[in-house]
């Protein structure tokens, strides 16, 4: 929720910010404000109750001479003698290469690539990457856009508040339909919300006047609050607790090497056309293409169950 909301006073502050200290004030200013997260971060300290008791302390435990030769036996990395048993220890190759293939071993265990196997998080990575490839190169250049269909600076500047406002509604109208008993499946959606932004696209990129790209840009929003917000839930009940930190990271890889090329090339589009009509129908089409993802996840799923 902090991201729409953010997105909703972005666009009018940082005009005014420009207005009045240019944009070198405007960067130090907002670098500034960015900067309070490493301090919110720091003052970040475990709930004392969660802690384990006081009666839960470290105990010393006795050690006979027995034990601590055989331990201090065992410790040794090298035998010190030169027989023929030791060509066997553990300085030979073999057995290093032996430690090496663990240690390979524990780190592919580590990062989980199991993942890349899972069918089901594939197709919904696939799907993720469509969306964050059209997000981040849409949030670069709304404003952009907007001044380009005739839009003067202070009117281009709301459109990110309108595509906050859409995107916080959809945040909250979700869960509250959910709760008066109105409950398709996470796919439906997925799929409304990737419809709506393809649509909202599709038009903004034809539409001029203030009053309409303003609308539109609100149902962007929406599209994007249900897209992941029903994505979300989808990666979450895909594997268990302990694998999650492992989705998750595999996820924010692979949508943001996404979300790097969507901006890179909708603006090499830019520059050879000259304009952010073709790139709002590239848009549109990339959207749109999650569709068939969530319908194959949904149609495997089921399958799987059988």
């Amino acid at each position: 929720m902090g991201c729409p909301i953010g997105m909703m006073a972005y666009g009018p502050v940082t005009q005014v910010l420009l207005g009045t200290y240019g944009w070198r004030g405007t960067t130090l200013l907002v670098g500034g404000i960015s900067f309070h997260l490493v301090a919110c971060a720091m003052l970040v300290r475990l709930d004392p109750s969660s802690s384990s008791p006081d009666n839960e302390q470290y105990q010393e435990v006795s050690v006979n001479d027995g034990d601590e030769n055989q331990s201090s036996g065992e410790g040794r990395d090298c035998p010190d003698d030169k027989t023929d048993n030791s060509k066997k220890s553990c300085c030979d190759p073999d057995h290093r290469q032996n430690r090496t293939g663990m240690c390979c071993r524990n780190i592919v265990k580590a990062i989980d690539m199991a993942l890349l196997t899972d069918v089901r998080f594939v197709l919904l990575i696939c799907a993720r990457c469509t969306a964050s490839f059209t997000y981040s190169a849409w949030v670069v250049y709304m404003v952009s856009h907007g001044q380009f269909q005739g839009l003067s600076e202070i009117q281009a500047s709301f459109l990110p508040t309108a595509f906050g406002v859409g995107n916080v509604i959809a945040k909250l109208v979700l869960p509250l339909l959910q709760q008066i008993g109105i409950k398709p499946s996470m796919t439906f959606w997925a799929c409304f919300g990737a419809g709506i932004v393809g649509v909202s696209f599709l038009l903004d990129a034809f539409i001029r006047p203030f009053i309409g790209q303003l609308a539109l840009t609100g149902f962007v929003g929406v599209g994007y609050g249900v897209f992941f917000q029903a994505l979300d839930v989808m990666v979450r009940f895909l594997v268990s607790d302990d694998r999650f930190v492992s989705v998750l990271g595999w996820q924010g890889m692979f949508t943001g090497i996404a979300g790097t090329l969507g901006g890179l090339i909708s603006g090499w589009i830019y520059e050879w056309t000259g304009g952010f009509s073709i790139v709002l129908c590239v848009f549109a089409g990339v959207t749109l293409l999650s569709i068939p993802f969530f319908v194959t996840e949904a149609l495997y799923a089921k399958r799987k169950k059988l």
